[in-house]
């Protein structure tokens, strides 16, 4: 999924007993920890943390973020990527988005999105992120948060056509998908 553009970032606040931090150094364990929680797709070993931040560790003190309860306990994640060249241009990335199943459904995902969304805004002109089409609210998240369908890629029609008969949403309808 793409986004041309920085412009008009929603916002939305946390409520109340969430708060959200960055991320220090040497807690990989607790994003691993947060991923295998909200994770029904695949398994996440533990090196996943340092094949996919290791070209940056240091950035991840900037870019990644923690939702925390009031009690202190970390049960979201989401990082503020980026790809120094992906389709031939520097572009930021929403990376690993994941909230453990507990607090899952309880509007946390938008805030933490706001919060990554501005961090990315600060240094790059366009954002993509990857997803299965398989997960539906997400999609709807990012769809609220301007991104719109990547068709550059192997199959994408029919994986969007796919996606728009489950959701009827007005990103889908622009980019010519009707509802069933």
């Amino acid at each position: 999924m793409i986004r041309q553009h920085m412009d008009q970032i929603p916002e939305f606040s946390l409520p109340p007993g969430i708060g959200i931090r960055t991320y220090n150094s040497g807690e990989g364990y607790i994003w691993t920890r947060i991923q295998r929680a909200a994770e029904t797709f695949f398994e996440i070993d533990d090196q996943l943390f340092n094949r996919e931040f290791s070209r940056d560790f240091k950035a991840m003190e900037d870019r990644c973020f923690f939702l925390v309860t009031d009690q202190g306990e970390e049960i979201g994640t989401a990082t503020a990527w980026w790809k120094p060249a992906w389709k031939g241009q520097e572009w930021g990335q929403i990376h690993w988005v994941a909230i453990t199943p507990d607090y899952q459904r309880r509007g946390l995902s938008k805030p933490m999105m706001s919060v990554a969304m501005r961090r990315l805004k600060q240094s790059h002109e366009r954002c993509f992120l990857s997803t299965s089409s398989r997960r539906i609210a997400a999609i709807k998240v990012y769809f609220d948060f301007g991104f719109y369908p990547d068709f550059e890629s192997e199959n994408s029609r029919e994986v969007w056509t796919e996606v728009a008969s489950v959701l009827d949403h007005a990103t889908l309808r622009e980019c010519g998908f009707q509802p069933n």
